[in-house]
C-alpha cells in the first residue's frame, strides 16, 4: 500500500499517512458527514491482522482522519485507535 507524508500548516505533521484510507475517510465525510464503521474495521484489519500497514502509520492515518469524525462517533474512533496501539 502506498503511504505518503502529509504536511500542512493547518494540521499537525504526521510521519506517514495512508492516502487510500485518508481519501476514503474524506469521501465518507462528504457523503454522510461521518466516517462509516467499515472504514474503521478495514483499517484495523490492515494494521493488526494483515500487517499491510504499520501500527504507527495506522495511528497517523487515524489522527489525520480525525477531522472527519463527528462527536457521536468519537467513542468508536478511540476504541479502534486503542486497538491499533495495542496491536
Amino acid at each position: 500500500m502506498k503511504i505518503g507524508a502529509i504536511t500542512n500548516y493547518n494540521q499537525p505533521n504526521f510521519q506517514a499517512v495512508n492516502q487510500k484510507y485518508l481519501k476514503k475517510a474524506e469521501d465518507w465525510y462528504k457523503r454522510i458527514g461521518d466516517i462509516d464503521s467499515s472504514w474503521y474495521e478495514s483499517l484495523r484489519d490492515d494494521v493488526n491482522l494483515f500487517k499491510d500497514i504499520s501500527a504507527q502509520d495506522g495511528i497517523d492515518t487515524m489522527m489525520a482522519a480525525k477531522k472527519f469524525v463527528r462527536d457521536k462517533s468519537m467513542r468508536a474512533f478511540n476504541h479502534v485507535l486503542d486497538c491499533i496501539r495495542r496491536g
